[in-house]
Parts: structure tokens; sequence; C-alpha cells
């Protein structure tokens, strides 16, 4: 994927650290990765490591700030990254790799 800003990302780069908690911009970056093509809301809870009521609110605020879309196929709701989640996405494995880890709070 090319980026606004030159070159192209893979990404499929964010990492997942089960040993660690994640903190809030690393959820949402999981949860675009996952929903890069169309999913269910139980393949994103099993991928993410979320459960429903987490993953809900975590949906609801990226589909009000446009980042993920929601269909309805034959009564399955599903979910997939929009084109400014996928500039985000890139944005933020992009950043994540000029400073790398962040130190434990």
């Amino acid at each position: 994927m090319h980026t606004p800003f030159g070159g192209s990302v893979v990404l499929a780069q964010v990492e997942h650290k089960p040993w660690r908690r994640r903190g809030r911009l690393d959820v949402i970056a999981c949860i675009l990765r996952e929903a890069l093509d169309w999913s269910t809301k139980t393949r994103l809870v099993y991928r993410t490591n979320l459960n429903f009521r987490v993953l809900g609110k975590y949906l609801d605020f990226l589909i009000a700030k446009g980042l993920v879309e929601k269909a309805e196929v034959r009564s399955i709701v599903l979910f997939r990254t929009t084109e400014k989640g996928r500039i985000w996405l890139t944005l933020y494995i992009r950043l994540m790799g000029l400073i790398g880890e962040l130190p434990d709070q």
C-alpha cells in the first residue's frame, strides 16, 4: 500500500505481544489490521483477544470516526477497515517504527 507521504508499508507488521497490556492505540491498530478484509464481530473478538463488550465499544468509536465501515449481508453483520483507517494504520506502523517500544509506566 502506498502512503500519502511516499513509499509503501506492509500493514500486517503491527505486532501483538500477549505478555504486556496493550494501550488504546495498540488495540485500535489490532482491530484495523484484522478488519482489512470483511470480518464478523466473532472473528474480530478471537483475532484481537477482546471480549464482545469491549470490541463493540471500539467498533462504535471507529465507525463514528470513519475508520471502519459496517455492512449487513443476509443478516450477517460485517466490518471492514476504510481507506481512512488504512491510512491511520500505516501512519501508526511508521510512527511505532520510528520510536520503537515504549517504556512501561
